[in-house]
Order: structure tokens, then C-alpha cells, then sequence
């Protein structure tokens, strides 16, 4: 996948860090936190399937937007984060743990996007 400069965009784990087309195509896909709606500006991108521990891969479908406190909940409290569908379709889902929801059902997450889609 490639970006308007053609910046490649999924980078597997050729390096860590996202680069700034990753992060302009993550925020234009969540508008902002993908949990709580924060602004872009108060984000930061958040590997899904975490880099060192998990092995995750520098992919757009590996990131989210995500505001410090909802950074901290995901890592400190045990959430998991999926992404489902693709392009401008796609959405974030944030599953909680046992202690939280022992069903642990799946909760869409906020966009600061407006949907208008009919």
C-alpha cells in the first residue's frame, strides 16, 4: 500500500516507528482517538499487536489512534484492540477484559468522523 507520494505504508517489521504518512493515513482512517473521540492532536499511534513483546508489524492495519489515558487503559487494564474491514471502511473495536465485561463483548469505537453514510 503507498501513500500520495508513494510512501510505502505497510512496513511489516522493517523498523518500529511509524512514519509520518503511517500516521497522517491512521488519523484520516480513526479522525482522532479511536476509543473516546479525542483530537489528532492530543494522539498518538499505538501498535495494536505490540512491537518487542508480540512481534507486531509497522502496518496501518496494526495501528491505532489513541490519546494518552485510552493508551494507558489498553496497555495497563487489559483491552484488546482489533480493526475490522478495510480502507474507509475500517473500524476500531476495542474487546474489554474479564474483570471489566466477564463476556468480554466487543465495543465500536468512537470516531471523531462524521458518519453520513446513508
Amino acid at each position: 500500500m503507498f501513500g500520495s507520494k508513494s510512501e510505502i505504508l505497510d512496513l511489516g517489521r522493517r523498523q518500529r516507528y511509524l512514519t509520518p504518512a503511517q500516521k497522517l493515513a491512521i488519523a484520516e482512517r480513526d479522525g482522532g482517538c479511536a476509543r473516546c473521540g479525542a483530537p489528532p492532536g492530543f494522539t498518538s499511534v499505538h501498535h495494536i499487536r505490540w512491537w518487542a513483546a508480540h512481534g507486531g508489524r509497522t502496518d496501518l492495519g496494526n495501528g491505532v489512534l489513541l490519546c494518552t489515558e485510552c493508551h494507558h487503559v489498553i496497555h495497563d487494564d487489559g483491552w484488546s484492540v482489533e480493526i475490522r474491514d478495510t480502507g474507509t471502511r475500517a473500524t476500531a473495536w476495542f474487546t474489554p477484559p474479564a474483570s471489566a465485561d466477564p463476556t468480554r463483548t466487543p465495543q465500536r469505537g468512537l470516531s471523531a468522523h462524521l458518519d453520513l453514510a446513508a
